[in-house]
């Protein structure tokens, strides 16, 4: 069983799309917390405003994804949209936090939340027999520590930028790939 048992035809075609706004978010965090284009060109607005639109609307996408998905796919598939709307409030709560310039520490303490509320999803029949989308929860979980410990001052944020580029290749790009080619790496029989 895997998780297009639970999200099958068209809500794949949602979650490849989901994934892929939440990967360019993630992308264009890490870039950010890496330095690149982290400063504003000379009497220009802040690319952090910028990095926070794109978070806002991939959360836009999220919660899109879990209304089609939730609502006219229906199915056992709730239980992993579930997880896709801690992942929309995520980002839609840091892309307006980072666009308004307010206080993170309110997101980051989100973060741990759902960084635990994650790791049961590698048990979830779903991601049974998929090896991928079992560490996609663990790397998630981490990336979630890893933005904690940043805004609490623990952590030098180019560490979780490079993290969060790693992530959004690991758990965004490369599955999005996977359903739009059909392919079932790392899925055991």
């Amino acid at each position: 069983m895997t998780i297009w048992t639970f999200v099958p035809g068209e809500g794949a075609l949602a979650l490849t799309m989901m994934f892929v706004a939440f990967g360019l978010a993630a992308w264009a965090n890490g870039l950010f917390f890496i330095g690149y284009g982290a400063e504003p060109a000379e009497g220009g607005a802040h690319p952090v405003k910028t990095v926070g639109v794109i978070s806002f609307i991939a959360g836009l996408a999220g919660f899109a994804t879990v209304v089609w998905v939730g609502f006219v796919v229906g199915g056992p598939g709730i239980a992993v949209m579930a997880l896709a709307t801690a992942y929309a409030l995520f980002f839609t709560a840091l892309g307006l936090t980072a666009w308004l310039n307010l206080d993170l520490k309110p997101i980051a303490n989100i973060c741990i939340v759902i960084a635990v509320w994650s790791l049961p999803f590698i048990g979830f029949a779903g991601f049974d027999k998929d090896l991928w989308m079992q560490s996609v929860m663990i790397v998630w979980a981490i990336a979630f520590a890893l933005i904690w410990a940043v805004v609490y001052g623990k952590l030098k944020g180019n560490w979780l930028g490079w993290w969060l580029i790693l992530t959004a290749i690991w758990t965004f790009f490369l599955p999005a790939l996977r359903i739009a080619t059909g392919s079932t790496w790392l899925i055991m029989s």
